[in-house]
C-alpha cells in the first residue's frame, strides 16, 4: 500500500524532485561559469566594482618621486533584484493513486528540467540587450567605458567556420581578454592560460580538433590549425549557444555573471490535502518554485566571437 500521508508523500516527492536537480547540476555549466551569490533580499545593491590605484615610487630619482596624489575610487553600482520561477504539472488524481511511481517519475523529470533552466537562463544574461552590468553597458558589448575609453569584448568575421578560421578568432580573443584593464589602467588577466568555451554542437568537432591536446598523437593532424592553443582550454559544447558562435571565459578571474538566488528550488503537491483542486477538481498538482537571477558581473572576463 502506497502512503496516503501528506508528509511522508512530500518527503518522497521533495527527494526525487531534489535528487534529479543534483544529478543534472553536474552536467551543467552555469556554476562552472558564474559568481554564486545567495541574497538576503530581493532586492540588493553591490558596490565596490572600481579598482584602487598602483603603488607609486616615493623615493629615488623617479620625476614623480615624493608627489602621489590620491585617486578617488569609482562608484560603480549594481542593483540585483531576484525573481520567482515556477515549474508545475497537473495530474489526473485518479491516476497519482492508481500509479505513485508514474507520479515520482513527472516529479524527478521536474528536477531534471528545473536544472537546466538553470544554463538556459544564464545563455540569457549572455545575450540579454537589456541587463546592465555595473558599468551600464550590456555584458558583450564594444563600449565598455571603464577605463576612460572603450574596450570591446565582441568580435566578428567571415567563416565557415574551419579550423584555422577558429584558431584566428581566438588568437583575437585572447588577445583582447589579455588587454583588458581596469578604471586605474592596470591589465586584470595577467597570467590567465586556462579558458573555457562553449560552442554550438554543431561546431563542435572542429573546435575540439584544434583545442584537444590528444590531436598532437594523430598520425595526421586534419585540424586545419596550427595546435597552439592545444590544451588551454575545456570545450562545451551546448545547443543554447548560437551556431558559428562562441563565449570564451577566462578560468580563475572574477566570473562574468553572477548567480544570486534567494529561494532554491523547493517541490511540494497537494496530494491528500485540503485543497480545493484536489478535493473538489480531483486533481494533483506537482509544483517547483524559487527565486533567483542571473546579471552580468565582471565582462573582462570573458569575450564573444561570431562567425557570418
Amino acid at each position: 500500500m502506497y502512503p496516503q500521508n501528506t508528509e511522508i508523500l512530500q518527503g518522497i516527492y521533495r527527494k526525487n524532485f531534489f535528487d534529479n536537480v543534483i544529478s543534472g547540476n553536474a552536467a551543467r555549466y552555469y556554476n562552472k561559469l558564474s559568481k554564486d551569490v545567495p541574497q538576503e533580499t530581493e532586492t540588493v545593491t553591490y558596490t565596490s566594482f572600481g579598482s584602487v590605484p598602483e603603488p607609486n615610487q616615493l623615493s629615488g630619482s623617479v620625476t614623480t618621486a615624493g608627489v602621489v596624489s590620491a585617486k578617488v575610487l569609482k562608484d560603480y553600482k549594481l542593483t540585483v533584484k531576484v525573481v520567482e520561477h515556477q515549474v508545475k504539472v497537473p495530474m489526473p488524481r485518479s491516476v497519482a493513486e492508481d500509479n505513485p511511481a508514474d507520479a515520482q517519475s513527472i516529479v524527478g523529470k521536474l528536477g531534471g528540467k528545473s536544472s537546466f533552466y538553470y544554463d538556459r537562463l544564464f545563455m540569457a544574461c549572455l545575450t540579454s540587450t537589456t541587463l546592465l552590468g555595473y558599468d551600464g553597458v550590456v555584458i558583450y558589448s564594444a563600449s565598455h567605458p571603464e577605463s576612460g575609453t572603450n574596450q570591446t569584448n565582441i568580435d566578428t568575421s567571415a567563416g565557415t567556420p574551419t579550423g584555422a578560421q577558429v584558431e584566428t578568432a581566438i588568437t583575437s580573443n585572447l588577445g583582447a581578454i589579455h588587454g583588458f584593464t581596469d578604471d586605474q589602467a592596470t591589465p586584470v588577466n595577467e597570467g590567465v592560460m586556462s579558458f573555457t568555451i562553449l560552442v554550438n554542437p554543431l561546431q563542435y568537432f572542429t573546435y575540439k580538433s584544434v583545442l584537444d591536446p590528444n590531436m598532437s598523437q594523430q598520425a595526421i593532424d586534419s585540424s586545419g590549425g596550427t595546435g597552439k592553443f592545444r590544451g588551454m582550454f575545456t570545450i562545451i559544447p551546448t545547443a543554447l549557444v548560437a551556431s558559428k558562435t562562441h563565449y570564451i571565459f577566462a578560468n580563475g578571474a572574477e566570473p562574468a555573471v553572477g548567480f544570486f538566488h534567494k529561494t532554491d528550488w523547493d517541490m511540494s503537491s497537494n496530494m491528500y490535502t485540503d485543497s480545493d483542486l484536489w478535493k473538489i477538481d480531483n486533481t494533483a498538482m506537482f509544483m517547483g518554485y524559487a527565486r533567483f537571477a542571473f546579471y552580468p558581473w565582471q565582462w573582462k572576463s570573458t569575450a564573444r566571437y561570431v562567425f557570418t
